[in-house]
């Protein structure tokens, strides 16, 4: 079982929006289980230091669910940050699932 990542972040008027894919780049099908209602969680970083990050900022349903993801497949996880003082800038977008890991990166600009 393999999942990669890839993030995407638009900036408008400061304000991030970010995408991570989740690709299941093996030959079996994946579950993933979530224990709450942050499939994904998104940080942002200036120069390795943590400015801002989606579950420090917001509420989240409590609630058990999961998603099948097929081989081959792949699913996207959304977001909306905070606005950002202009400047140069790392996203990080994390699955959230208790049973499987993917993060990806993304440098952008504000």
């Amino acid at each position: 079982m393999t999942l990669e990542g890839t993030l995407d972040v638009t900036v408008t008027d400061g304000v991030p929006t970010f995408e991570l894919t989740v690709e299941n780049t093996g030959s079996d099908d994946v579950t993933l289980q979530f224990r709450n209602g942050c499939k994904a969680d998104f940080a942002v970083e200036d120069d390795g230091a943590e400015r801002w990050r989606l579950t420090n900022t917001r509420m989240f349903t409590q609630v058990l669910s999961q998603a099948d993801l097929d081989a081959g497949e792949a699913t996207t996880f959304e977001a909306t940050g905070d606005q950002l003082e202009p400047g140069q800038y790392t996203a990080v977008g994390e699955l959230n699932a208790a049973n499987h890991d993917c993060t990806a990166r993304a440098e952008f600009t504000v």
